[in-house]
């Protein structure tokens, strides 16, 4: 019944269940956090706008400036997941017992290491403090977090754009990306169909 109850709300997560979740305030924590998923997230170079962004030109990372991913190997990906999951584990003001706990409801097939690892991060941080975990675990520490709405990259934008044009070439009306009509009403405007719920 437990792994029942799990699926359908692993599948079902909306606004109602998400609302009555504590979130825990990370404070100083959110630039770190910030800049350690932007690391985890720049798999390829895709992400080099966004990264601008946030850093602008600064690369403190142990490769060439700009080689993706910024994160290569599971250990490299691991350090930084540990680090940020001891952050979040403290912010919600996990004893170590209480957060070894949430650690041991997970599976870590995929890296087995992944709780003592977590656990080394979790003991770190509250033997040094916040502010030094910060400092040596966040190359980027002393970078403000740019708060700012994120901006469509030119150049994907541009090629969107371009790749329109000539999907609409010689056709009448609206095309998609694969030429495919785009459906419109009286007055050109794209019609969204809506999802039809099952009964």
């Amino acid at each position: 019944m437990d792994w029942l109850a799990r699926q359908l709300v692993a599948a079902n997560v909306n606004l109602f269940i998400v609302n009555r979740l504590p979130v825990a305030s990370s404070g100083v924590a959110e630039p770190q956090i910030a800049h350690l998923a932007l690391r985890l997230v720049s798999i390829h170079s895709g992400y080099a706008f966004l990264w601008r962004e946030q850093l602008g030109s600064i690369w403190r990372e142990t490769k060439p400036p700009f080689t993706w991913p910024v994160l290569a190997t599971d250990d490299e990906r691991w350090e930084v997941r540990s680090a940020i999951d001891a952050v979040v584990a403290d912010a919600y003001g996990l004893s170590r017992e209480q957060y070894q706990h949430v650690l041991s409801t997970f599976s870590h097939k995929s890296y087995p290491k992944a709780p003592e690892l977590c656990l080394a991060k979790f003991d770190e941080l509250k033997q040094i403090g916040l502010e030094a975990f910060t400092k040596k675990h966040d190359p980027y520490w002393d970078i403000p977090l740019n708060e700012n709405p994120p901006q469509p990259d030119p150049d994907v934008s541009a090629a969107i754009e371009k790749a329109l044009k000539a999907a609409n070439n010689g056709k009448e009306g609206k095309v998609d990306l694969l030429g495919n009509p785009v459906p419109t009403d009286l007055f050109g405007k794209e019609i969204v169909p809506r999802r039809r719920r099952k009964r």
